[in-house]
């Protein structure tokens, strides 16, 4: 017989109570070195006794201008008082690359000196932002639009950079209701520029001023109503409230519906969605055109992998039966009873079961299998008590008397879960998360494997 060590962890306080050189025109001068990289600058961490390889004496850098040469070195393992390989100095020269600060890097022949090996780059900039220009907007501050455009001065002037911080900024006055908005990019995308200029045109914020459906029969308009998140006016009542026209909430209605339809069976269902917008493009009217399609039926019911329970017991319990249509609810329901009535209660604590519906030739029909691996039964051994904060030996035992749980006896999963309610309704216990995690049941085996419950 296999044993586990109930783990009682209480996380909070014991009582339920509240806590007690310069740049050329238009080019950034340099910024001063970190720490680290003056390190880097004079030289880098230096390498002793050393007794065989060509040492490096000095790394030169030619032709930056507004890149200093202490960053330029903090990309770099290639360094004063290190032995010269040419590999590292190559992996290097790509590393330099892929900051996107240069046009072009030329690497000079090593010259040999009595000091050591002088390494020599000469490197062509690209040009660097030298400012970040939002014009137009009014509904949206620079500050929100320059953390989602994502570029800043001093960063390598980018025409693929611009168009996706254009598309990000975009995406945003979408999602804010702003769904005419226009971005222009007047400087930043043409060889040469050095400051990035937004033109922005932020258009009516659109608002929903009705939402309908076309092409439901299974469920009402009010129905399919309640399972989305969009709201409209509510004719006219709340004109101004609660209804902005989130494209990215439409959207995501859209999945909710299909998924809700598939839930009941409606596994071939469709979604699309309808704008008409009002003449001054501030109101719409939000259209969901629906294809329900057929609903699948369930054609029979197995139970496989199953050895302790027979299946005819296992078969009575089940919700979902073979000639039903299919229904996501039951079906979870079932394994949920599998598990906590038969399995859970026998101490077959790591219990899997699985659902499969499996699409059948036959039109519109489905068999459902619910696959059982069993796995090992477990008795309770010692039971833990940890509390965090204050400790005593009366609120040890006070957990032990909530607790439906024996040492000794097979363990109960459902009681795992109704201990751990009455342990977190108890009030005897922090379980607000901004303080401290609510009180948690864990198993823990012999060989230190953990589970949650």
């Amino acid at each position: 017989m296999l044993w586990l060590v109930a783990w009682i962890m209480i996380c909070g306080l014991s009582e339920a109570q509240g806590p007690g050189g310069g740049a050329p025109d238009n080019a950034p001068a340099f910024s001063e070195p970190k720490f680290k990289d003056r390190v880097w600058e004079v030289g880098g961490p230096r390498l002793n006794n050393l007794s065989k390889g060509k040492v490096i004496h000095e790394v030169r850098i030619l032709g930056n201008q507004a890149v200093s040469d202490h960053k330029i070195m903090s990309f770099m393992q290639t360094r004063p008082d290190r032995r010269f390989d040419e590999k590292q100095l190559q992996q290097d020269i790509h590393e330099l690359y892929r900051t996107d600060l240069f046009r072009n890097i030329k690497v000079y022949d090593p010259v040999d000196s009595p000091q050591g090996v002088i390494i020599v780059l000469e490197v062509v900039e690209q040009p660097l932002v030298t400012e970040v220009v939002f014009h137009g907007n009014t509904r949206i501050d620079d500050g929100m639009l320059k953390k989602h455009c994502g570029i800043e001065t001093g960063d390598p002037v980018n025409p693929f950079s611009v168009d996706m911080a254009k598309q990000r900024m975009l995406d945003l006055y979408h999602e804010k209701g702003f769904n005419h908005a226009a971005i222009t990019v007047r400087e930043g995308d043409k060889a040469g520029d050095r400051r990035v200029f937004f033109d922005i045109s932020e258009g009516p914020l659109a608002r929903i001023w009705q939402i309908d459906f076309e092409g439901n029969q299974v469920f009402s308009t009010a129905i399919l109503k309640t399972k989305i998140k969009s709201r409209d006016s509510k004719g006219g009542l709340l004109r101004y409230a609660f209804n902005v026209a989130n494209m990215n909430t439409i959207q995501a209605d859209k999945e909710i519906l299909v998924a809700y339809y598939r839930s009941l069976g409606y596994f071939q269902a469709r979604v699309d969605e309808r704008i008409k917008y009002y003449p001054d493009g501030d109101l719409l009217d939000l259209t969901f055109v629906v294809n329900e399609g057929p609903q699948f039926t369930v054609s029979n019911v197995a139970i496989t992998g199953n050895q302790f329970f027979p299946t005819e017991l296992l078969m009575e319990s089940l919700e979902i039966k073979a000639g039903e249509p299919f229904n996501l609810g039951r079906m979870n329901r079932s394994v949920r009873t599998l598990r906590n009535k038969f399995y859970g209660r026998e101490g077959f604590v790591f219990v899997d079961i699985v659902s499969q519906p499996q699409f059948l030739d036959e039109p519109a029909t489905l068999a459902l299998v619910f696959k059982i691996t069993e796995g090992d039964r477990y008795r309770a051994g010692e039971i833990e008590v940890h509390i965090n904060g204050d400790n005593s030996h009366t609120q040890q035992q006070v957990v032990l008397n909530l607790l439906g749980i024996r040492e000794g006896e097979f363990i109960d999963l459902e009681e795992f879960e109704n201990s751990e309610r009455r342990l977190q309704a108890s009030q005897l216990f922090i379980t607000n998360p901004a303080l401290g995690e609510p009180p948690q049941i864990k198993v823990r085996s012999m060989d230190g494997f953990d589970e949650n419950f």
